[in-house]
């Protein structure tokens, strides 16, 4: 306890506020990280999105042209 009696209240008033200020871009650096990442996400999920759309268009594909040849075999 002795250390803090010999730094002013000045002092402490000011190591206070630059460690609030610190804390703040702290927050401010998660909440950009977070918010990133949710972007990122969103991307992820339009990209998986147009794989599953290319999927299901070449399973209708594959349908009509197993239909198409069952209806040629049954000629």
């Amino acid at each position: 306890m002795e250390n803090l009696q010999v730094i002013t209240t000045e002092r402490l008033n000011k190591l206070i506020n630059e460690t609030q200020q610190t804390l703040e871009e702290l927050k401010e650096e998660v909440t950009r990280r977070e918010h990133l990442k949710q972007e990122h996400a969103i991307i992820d999920l339009d990209r998986h999105m147009t794989s599953a759309e290319f999927n299901l268009t070449s399973i209708k594909n594959f349908i009509a042209y197993l239909v198409e040849e069952s209806k040629k075999n049954k000629s």
